[in-house]
């Protein structure tokens, strides 16, 4: 079953659960008491503000009730948010569940409706923007042997998330700090690379990304900062300008061999934000960065060619 026009359920369960909340510190109640006259759990009422459950939509009307929220059109909104959020996708498919985290999962529901996306990647591209080729040759490298299911799942997965990128109507402001270096590691194999390059600078032609590639003479350690993504959910043409602007509707994802989470906490979110500004601040502007790609590509090119590969 899809799910119609509307919120996807990440993104509903997320409004639902903030407006939940917002509401009962405004009342001055505490867990424990809409624990009570709900006649739930305490860890229950803790669940469903962290977003680990939903709420059926009879339970959503009679705690706006509780809440004193009472107007009808915010009552509308947050009822049809409790019917978005229990709806499943392809996502929710028993072999997407078993091989791709959670946390992963909820992510490319929030990719469907981010307004802004900021990706940090000093190593390779991002997932959404790999090619099909590109995204295996990183799956194989990460985890050995494609052809496994736990692979091919991904790799399934990641080829969805490129399609809903490219079939948007609504694109949100992309914009993607790389370093120098992610030009020149070809995976082992040269003419890999030059696809994935051609690819990147036509969507950056096309006006889908904005590309900025921070030179090999910055002075900062990029590996040690990690990889991570900041997707602004909230409104206006892009959430996440002007600082912290939008910041607290917005998520960042965060993945390694040994972390994969769902950062929703809001200076956090702030502290990775003023991170990237200031790198891209200091990165080679967009025309010369489109210019390194294109040369990048057609250099990997020449040498696939060479090579015979």
């Amino acid at each position: 079953m899809t799910t119609p026009p509307g919120e996807s359920p990440a993104v509903a369960r997320r409004r639902l659960r903030l407006a939940l909340r917002r509401a009962r510190e405004e009342m001055g109640y505490t867990q424990h008491q809409v624990a009570e006259e709900m006649e739930w759990s305490i860890s229950k009422v803790m669940r469903i503000e962290s977003g680990e459950v939903t709420v059926s939509v009879n339970d959503t009307r009679s705690l706006l009730t509780y809440l004193g929220v009472t107007d009808r059109e915010e009552v509308a909104r947050l009822v049809q948010s409790a019917r978005d959020a229990r709806k499943r996708e392809w996502w929710d498919e028993p072999r997407y569940r078993e091989h791709v985290p959670p946390a992963l999962r909820r992510l490319i529901q929030f990719e469907t409706e981010a307004r802004s996306i900021r990706y940090f990647f000093p190593m390779i591209i991002p997932g959404p923007l790999q090619v099909p080729d590109y995204a295996r040759a990183i799956l194989r490298a990460h985890f050995g042997d494609v052809d496994t299911e736990l692979t091919a799942a991904r790799l399934e997965a990641r080829q969805r998330r490129r399609q809903a990128f490219l079939g948007r109507r609504d694109a949100p402001d992309v914009r993607l700090l790389l370093d120098e270096s992610v030009l020149q590691r070809t995976l082992g194999d040269f003419g890999l690379l030059s696809k994935q390059l051609f690819d990147l600078h036509a969507l950056a032609g096309q006006g889908r990304v904005t590309v900025r590639i921070i030179p090999f003479t910055a002075a900062v350690a990029l590996p040690l900062l990690g990889t991570f993504e900041i997707y602004g959910l909230g409104g206006g043409d892009s959430a996440l300008e002007d600082g912290d602007n939008g910041v607290d509707d917005a998520v960042m994802y965060r993945e390694s061999n040994l972390l994969d989470e769902l950062v929703e906490d809001q200076a956090a979110v702030s502290r990775h934000l003023t991170v990237f500004e200031n790198l891209w601040a200091g990165a080679h502007d967009e025309a010369t960065s489109i210019q390194m790609i294109q040369e990048a590509a057609e250099k990997a090119a020449a040498a696939s060619a060479g090579s015979g590969r």
